[in-house]
């Protein structure tokens, strides 16, 4: 138990996103859940339509996990046709279930009489639920989704995406200074937790409250697990690049630095999306399509086998609400990142472990990702000293055990100021 902890707790979590094996929100949720109930004991109420049959199945195949854990199930009601017409339907019926799980929450307290609420998924500061009215110490986080989209990025998207993160850029900042959350949290959270830096400024300068700064994605990893492989001589430099073919995930500012490296470079792009055709008619157009390998969805486990031999991890996003799961695999699997200089990627990579590309402009950018990748195939011994680091001391500092203590220690502090 975390040090000074005087007391096993009764804690309810809002967790509409929690489920066993996955990445992305429902891991998030998952994962705070069954390390906090290491410690205390824990109720959650999640989303039944999505997560009731893994969850159920996990629960009978590991018993001793969630001995401490009672799941409540709250339904949803869900209208994909709706949803594919206009998209942020979503958030009307995210918002009902919400007040659904509320309804639910106050017969369970009056039975339980919980020590304190956590709001942890979803992990957004939009909509941050009604558990707060329950009156009991409440805590919510890892929020993320503060980080608006640099608007000198905005022409390297298309005509389409950059008229929707212009809009979405407006929509932010209108929302974060008077939307339902910056209406709500600053007076009712004992405790907000941020999942990047960008979050721990916005809350000081916009909500006038200190936070707490804890990613929201976390490793599992320990010293030595991985086995770095090192460049041969004449060997190309191996380049991971993993996620959504989405216009956010800008693909090609790395296929556009590729002809401009004075050295071989192989990509293994892993996912899918919207932009796969355009991306695979890009590379044709730069003469690398033998250099860039798209491999589609591929599984975790893939995934993972690919990072195990690659050189090195190139984050091009423009846009994330938080760190990202892959960058803190790459650590796991000491991968150097080089990867755009914000977002949560700017909190956890640093000189020891990767490069970070300052933002300009379009071609600046293109520029130094190539220089970044030249040198790292010209520098192997500085390349492979980074991903030592990488695996053997960075990967450590955001294991989910030092992060649940983190939380447990939060729990405290809230606990003795009230």
């Amino acid at each position: 138990m975390p040090q000074g902890q005087l007391k096993q707790l009764k804690i309810l979590f809002g967790a509409y996103s929690c489920g066993p094996n996955r990445g992305s929100e429902p891991g998030v949720g998952w994962n705070f859940v069954i390390g906090v109930a290491k410690y205390h004991k824990v109720h959650v109420l999640l989303n039944q339509l999505e997560f009731e049959q893994s969850v159920t199945e996990y629960c009978k195949e590991n018993p001793e996990a969630v001995k401490n854990i009672t799941f409540h199930f709250i339904p949803e009601k869900f209208y994909p046709t709706l949803r594919k017409i206009y998209p942020p339907s979503y958030y009307h019926f995210y918002r009902r279930w919400q007040k659904q799980a509320y309804q639910y929450a106050i017969e369970l307290d009056r039975k339980e009489n919980f020590d304190l609420i956590h709001q942890v998924t979803l992990a957004g500061y939009r909509e941050p639920g009604y558990l707060w009215k329950l009156g009991k110490p409440y805590v919510i986080g890892p929020l993320g989704g503060f980080t608006q989209t640099n608007l000198r990025l905005l022409p390297g998207l298309g005509f389409y995406g950059m008229i929707f993160y212009g809009i979405r850029n407006i929509i932010n900042a209108f929302q974060v200074r008077y939307g339902f959350a910056a209406r709500t949290l600053p007076a009712k959270a004992d405790a907000i937790i941020v999942s990047d830096d960008r979050g721990t400024e916005d809350v000081k300068r916009l909500w006038k409250r200190d936070s707490h700064l804890i990613q929201e994605v976390g490793t599992h990893s320990t010293p030595g697990e991985a086995v770095l492989p090192r460049r041969q001589e004449g060997e190309p430099l191996r380049i991971c690049w993993a996620g959504l073919l989405i216009p956010r995930k800008a693909l090609n500012f790395l296929l556009r630095a590729l002809p401009k490296c004075k050295h071989p470079m192989e990509v293994n792009v892993l996912g899918g999306g919207e932009m796969d055709r355009k991306w695979k008619k890009l590379a044709k157009q730069q003469r690398i399509e033998h250099q860039v390998h798209f491999r589609g969805y591929v599984s975790h486990q893939d995934v993972l086998a690919t990072m195990s031999n690659s050189h090195v991890l190139c984050v091009t996003s423009i846009h994330e609400g938080g760190t990202g799961t892959i960058v803190l695999e790459a650590l796991q699997n000491g991968l150097p990142i080089v990867c755009l200089n914000h977002c949560g990627f700017a909190s956890v990579v640093n000189e020891r472990i990767g490069i970070k590309i300052p933002i300009k402009n379009t071609e600046q950018i293109i520029e130094d990702f190539a220089q970044a990748l030249d040198y790292l195939y010209e520098n192997e011994d500085v390349r492979y000293r980074m991903a030592k680091c990488a695996a053997e001391e960075e990967s450590l500092k955001y294991t989910w055990e030092n992060k649940i203590k983190q939380v447990c220690d939060i729990y405290k502090q809230v606990l003795e100021n009230r």
